[in-house]
C-alpha cells in the first residue's frame, strides 16, 4: 500500500514539474567548458550509484568549473556525472532593476540555458552554473557579454536552484537531492531551503542534506574580495555583514529596511540597486526578514567545512572567517553537528585557501558522508545497487571519532527472505547489521572482510516503520576512495509451505552459460529474469517437461534474479553469471 501511495504522490509531483515545461531559452554552444573534463555520456548512465543525486553550486564571480576537480574524483570513485545546468540571472541586462521573473516572461531576469531532454542525463551529481550571458554563451566564448549573472542577488539564485532541483528529481526519479555549495553557493542553497515559496507543489523541500564549504553564513566585511568582482553588484550587497557607510547590519542576512540610508556601502559609488527581495521595486522601504532570521528545517542533515589557513594574512580561509563559516554560530543545529576544519598552508598567503576548498577531496567526502542518525537516514530500495563511503568523522574528543556509522532506511512491502549482497573494497573490515527504529538488532552482526563480497539472507516482516541498514568501519585518509557497495533482493516471497520446503534448484550456480532446473513438481508457467536494477531482461514460457534449461551466455557477468511464476504464487532465486 505504501508503494502505491508513493507512486501516486510522485505522479502528482511530476505533473507539477511538467506543467512548468522547463523551457530552455537557447543553447548556443556544446561541450561547456565548466564541465569539459567530466564524462557526461549516455552510455555511462545505465544506473545510479547513490541514494540521492548531488547538485554542486559555485560561489561569487565563479562558475561550475569550481567543482570539476572534485567531480573527477567522484567519477574515480564510480559515480556518474549527469551534466551542467546553466542559468543567466540578469537576462534583461539591466543592473538597476531586479526581479524573480522567469523567461519567457517579458523583462525576466532568470533564463535557463539547459535543454532538459538533451543536455542532462541520469546521474549521481550535477553542476549548477550562473556564469552565462543572455545568449547562453560561457565566459570562454569570444563574444561573451558580461551580465554580472554570477554576481546576481542570492534570492534569484534560490529561484534558479528550485528549477534545477525539479529538473534533477524528474530526470533521476529520486525523491530528494543533496546540495553542496562553495562560498556564496551555500547561501544560495539556504535561500532555497529556508523559503517555502521555492519548494515543490507538495510543500516539501526534497532536500536530504546540505553541505557548505567556505560559506560566509555570517557575511564578510572585506573592503574588496577580488579586482574581478563588481563591488556595486547585487551579490556583493547581499554578502555584506555590515555596510561601510551606514554601519548597519547586512539586510539580506540579518534583516532590516530596504532603503538607501540603511543599505549604504558608499565609498565611491552606491550599489546598482537595493532591491534585496527582488520584487521589481527598488528602495520601497520594505522590512526584509534576514536569511539568518529564518528557520532551518530539522529534517535535513547539515555539515559545513571551515577553511583554516595557517600562513594567510587574514583569519579563516583568508576570505571567510572561521566564525562566519561556522553554521552552528547562527543556528542551534540538530545533533550530530558535522563540522570539518580544513587546515593547510596556502601557496599564496594573499589569496589564501578559499578558492581551493572545492578541490579538497578528503574533507569534501567527509562533508558528504552518509548520515548515521535515524531521522535523516537515506532511503534505499530493493533490486538496486548502491555505493557508500567510509570517511573520517568530525573530531569531538571521544573514541566514537574512530568509527564511521552509515545508516540507510528501507520499508518492506512483502514479508519474506531478503538477500543483502555487500562488497567491501576498503582496507578495513566492514560491519553490517539490520536494526529497527528503537535501535534493536533485527539480524546478527556480520563482518565483511576487506576486499571481499558476502551475501546475507534475512527474513523481514512487513512493518509500518522502517528497517535500518547499519554499516560501520574504521576510516582512514584513504578510505573514502574505496566505496562499499550493497544491494537488497527479495529471495522468496508469498510462497505457500509446499514451495517453501521444496527442493527446487538451479544448477550449476554460478554458471558461464547454461543453467538447469527441474520443474516437474512445481509446474511453473513463466520464467522472468531481472538484473540488479530490477529491469526485466528476458521472459520465457515454460513447458511441462521434467527437465528444463536456459542459456544465459549472452548476459554480462553479474548477479541476476530468476523469478518463476504460476497463478497465485512465485519463487525467486539469485543466479551468478561468471
Amino acid at each position: 500500500m505504501r508503494k502505491v501511495i508513493l507512486i501516486f504522490l510522485f505522479i502528482l509531483f511530476v505533473s507539477s514539474l511538467n506543467a512548468q515545461k522547463f523551457v530552455s531559452k537557447q543553447s548556443l554552444f556544446e561541450g561547456r567548458d565548466s564541465g569539459k573534463n567530466l564524462q557526461n555520456k549516455k552510455n555511462n548512465l545505465s544506473r545510479q550509484n547513490i541514494p540521492y543525486p548531488i547538485i554542486f553550486i559555485h560561489g561569487l564571480d565563479s562558475n561550475a568549473g569550481t567543482w570539476v576537480d572534485f567531480g573527477i574524483e567522484l567519477e574515480n570513485r564510480g559515480l556518474i556525472y549527469g551534466g551542467v545546468i546553466d542559468f543567466c540571472l540578469n537576462d534583461d541586462g539591466n543592473n538597476y532593476t531586479s526581479n524573480k521573473l522567469i523567461w519567457p516572461t517579458p523583462d525576466a531576469d532568470i533564463s535557463l540555458f539547459t535543454d532538459y531532454e538533451n543536455d542532462i542525463n541520469i546521474g549521481d551529481f550535477y553542476l549548477l552554473n550562473f556564469d552565462i550571458d543572455n545568449l547562453g554563451r560561457t565566459r570562454s566564448s569570444d563574444d561573451f557579454v558580461e551580465m554580472l549573472s554570477n554576481e546576481s542577488a542570492i534570492v534569484k539564485q534560490g529561484v534558479a536552484l528550485k528549477i534545477a532541483i525539479q529538473m534533477v528529481l524528474l530526470k533521476t526519479g529520486r525523491d530528494k537531492v543533496i546540495l553542496m555549495g562553495h562560498s556564496m553557493g551555500g547561501l544560495a542553497a539556504r535561500e532555497y531551503i529556508q523559503n517555502a515559496v521555492n519548494w515543490a507543489s507538495d510543500d516539501r523541500h526534497h532536500i536530504a542534506k546540505l553541505a557548505t564549504t567556505g560559506t560566509p553564513h555570517g557575511g564578510f566585511n572585506l573592503l574588496d574580495i577580488s579586482s574581478s568582482i563588481d563591488n556595486r553588484s547585487e551579490a556583493y550587497r547581499d554578502l555584506r555583514q555590515t555596510y561601510i557607510q551606514s554601519g548597519e547590519n547586512g539586510v539580506y542576512l540579518y534583516g532590516g529596511l530596504e532603503n538607501e540610508t540603511v543599505i549604504n556601502n558608499n565609498l565611491t559609488e552606491d550599489f546598482y540597486n537595493i532591491d534585496v527581495n527582488c520584487n521589481s521595486v527598488n528602495a520601497d522601504n520594505t522590512t526584509i526578514i534576514g536569511l539568518n532570521e529564518k528557520t532551518l528545517p530539522a529534517n535535513v542533515e547539515y555539515s559545513y567545512v571551515i577553511g583554516d589557513c595557517t600562513n594567510c594574512l587574514l583569519p579563516g580561509d583568508n576570505i571567510v572567517t572561521e566564525y562566519n563559516a561556522d553554521l552552528s554560530n547562527f543556528y542551534n543545529l540538530p545533533l550530530p553537528v558535522n563540522e570539518f576544519i580544513y587546515t593547510a598552508n596556502a601557496i599564496n598567503p594573499v589569496i589564501g585557501l578559499h578558492s581551493d576548498l572545492p578541490s579538497a577531496t578528503i574533507v569534501n567526502m567527509q562533508a558528504l558522508d552518509e548520515p548515521g542518525a535515524f531521522g535523516v537516514s537515506y532511503e534505499v530500495f530493493t533490486n538496486q545497487e548502491y555505493k557508500g563511503f567510509i570517511t573520517l568523522q568530525p573530531a569531538s574528543g571521544t573514541l566514537i571519532d574512530l568509527i564511521d556509522f552509515d545508516r540507510y532506511k528501507i520499508y518492506i512491502d512483502n514479508s519474506g527472505s531478503y538477500d543483502f549482497t555487500i562488497e567491501n573494497t576498503n582496507t578495513a573490515d566492514l560491519i553490517f547489521t539490520i536494526i529497527d527504529e528503537n535501535n534493536n538488532d533485527v539480524s546478527d552482526t556480520y563482518i565483511i572482510p576487506y576486499n571481499s563480497t558476502e551475501t546475507i539472507t534475512q527474513y523481514l516482516s512487513v512493518n509500518s516503520s522502517a528497517y535500518y541498514l547499519e554499516f560501520f568501519s574504521t576510516p582512514s585518509d584513504e578510505s573514502s576512495g574505496y566505496p562499499y557497495t550493497f544491494s537488497i533482493e527479495e529471495s522468496s516471497l508469498a510462497l505457500d509451505d509446499t514451495l517453501l520446503n521444496d527442493n527446487f534448484k538451479l544448477y550449476p550456480n554460478p554458471t558461464r552459460n547454461v543453467i538447469n532446473f527441474d520443474n516437474s513438481k512445481t509446474n511453473f508457467e513463466t520464467l522472468e529474469i531481472y538484473n540488479v536494477l530490477g529491469q526485466s531482461l528476458l521472459k520465457v514460457h515454460l513447458d511441462n517437461s521434467n527437465q528444463s534449461n536456459i542459456n544465459i551466455s549472452k548476459f554480462n557477468s553479474g548477479v541476476y534474479t530468476f523469478k518463476f511464476m504460476k497463478q497465485g504464487m512465485f519463487k525467486t532465486i539469485k543466479v551468478i553469471k561468471n
